[in-house]
């Protein structure tokens, strides 16, 4: 998603240059257009190995499927034995015995995490509400009661439903 801007305006970019180029025949046009093609190809590169990197850990993980019906809350998913998620490049997929400890923080531009402290680092997962955090907190240290949580009061009923009351249930 954060290339969804820069990629089509860079080439855009660079046929815009292209034309005021052919049409004015200024050589300043073409390397202003040459240089944004370079720009473009590097983005390019570095779009295409986060793709590439990101596929190939997707792989690995076990029955990926489990999470078409997962409760997703930022870049995380939750099922009932485990969860999937994913910050800058990497994917953790966790069980919540593995989760050592749960630090709610929030931003100077007001966004909220729930930062899960894990032997592969630190997944940062965003909340909407400063409610909604707490009982993700609860249904954490539910399934792994010795879990560490600091920076936020547990509450809720500590299930998988309680996270998202909205979600709709398979019968």
């Amino acid at each position: 998603m954060k290339y969804v801007f820069v990629l089509p305006g860079l080439a855009l970019g660079v046929f815009v240059f292209a034309f005021f180029y052919t049409t004015s025949g200024n050589n300043t046009m073409r390397l202003i257009g040459g240089a944004i093609g370079l720009v473009l190809l590097c983005v390019m590169a570095v779009y295409y190995r986060e793709k590439f990197s990101i596929s190939r850990q997707l792989k690995k993980v076990n029955d990926l499927n489990a999470f078409n019906d997962a409760v997703m809350i930022g870049h995380a998913f939750f099922l009932e034995g485990r969860m999937l998620g994913y910050t800058t490049g990497k994917i953790f997929d966790l069980k919540y015995e593995d989760i050592q400890s749960v630090r709610f923080e929030q931003d100077s531009r007001g966004r909220m995490f729930l930062n899960l402290e894990t032997p592969q680092g630190t997944l940062p997962v965003e909340m909407a509400l400063k409610d909604q955090a707490s009982r993700v907190a609860k249904f954490l240290s539910t399934k792994n009661p010795h879990l560490t949580v600091s920076d936020i009061t547990p509450s809720g009923a500590g299930t998988l439903r309680s996270i998202d009351p909205y979600r709709n249930e398979k019968s």
